[in-house]
């Protein structure tokens, strides 16, 4: 499945802080990524979600896993793909099912609150035939903004010891420690997808094309487009075809 990551819908409509705030939380941030990878010797991004820029930071496993330098700037992309494209496909497409999860399950939450939580899930990434390195991923909105939109966020990704490579993928309070249950957060059913939109992307599934959709649900055939449209950027798609398994395999639809 084609992977997006560009998060378009988290961008829209934001009120940023003024410069001299911004450039001192993206400084702190930094900071960050660059202890984490340093003491971890794996890998830690910084995305800027405003400028659309990631900030990459490696030791030493970092370096020769993923062939990054000690430091990266990706000034094309908030995300890194440069570490995706080293993932096993299965890995990562389930990596991507998890942060739709995990948006939906922060959605209705304060400001606050959303950096409370982190993600974290198993990623596979090949070093020879038939031979993978295991590495533990985690995912944390660093700075989020009241109207829900995310400022900055922060993943990292480190060596897992062999007790923990069967870690199922999950979130859990950095502040209290306590695991979430998955029953608040596998179902995503009315938290990503308004009613229309899950309606469209389930006639979608049976193939069918946008007039169709139209004449089916009396509608404009200019708003099935825009629905369509907001599907893709919701679930963070490329195309439909990428939609409709995503969607089928979160139960959305």
């Amino acid at each position: 499945m084609e992977q997006e990551h560009k998060l378009k819908s988290l961008l829209t409509g934001q009120n940023f802080n003024a410069e001299e705030e911004k450039d001192s939380f993206i400084c702190k941030a930094k900071a960050y990524a660059y202890g984490y990878a340093h003491t971890s010797e794996g890998s830690a991004v910084i995305s800027d979600f405003q400028e659309n820029v990631s900030y990459i930071y490696s030791g030493k496993l970092g370096q020769s896993l993923f062939g990054l330098p000690e430091y990266f700037v990706d000034e094309k992309t908030a995300f890194e793909d440069m570490i995706f494209n080293r993932v096993l496909n299965d890995d990562l497409q389930e990596r991507h099912i998890m942060e739709l999860r995990f948006y939906a399950f922060l959605k209705n939450m304060t400001a606050e609150k959303k950096s409370e939580y982190q993600a974290s899930c198993r990623l596979r990434v090949p070093i020879g035939k038939n031979e993978t390195v295991t590495i533990l991923h985690t995912t944390r909105y660093l700075k989020c903004l009241p109207n829900g939109s995310v400022r900055c966020g922060i993943c990292t990704y480190a060596p897992a010891p062999e007790s923990l490579h069967g870690l199922e993928t999950g979130i859990v309070n950095v502040i209290t420690g306590q695991t979430v249950s998955k029953s608040l957060y596998m179902d995503c059913r009315g938290r990503l997808l308004s009613k229309r939109q899950t309606e469209i992307l389930g006639l979608l599934a049976k193939g069918l094309g946008s007039k169709q959709i139209a004449d089916i649900l009396n509608i404009s055939l200019n708003t099935v487009n825009r629905h369509r449209q907001d599907i893709l950027s919701v679930l963070r798609v490329m195309n439909t075809a990428a939609a409709v398994e995503i969607g089928l395999r979160m139960e959305l639809i």
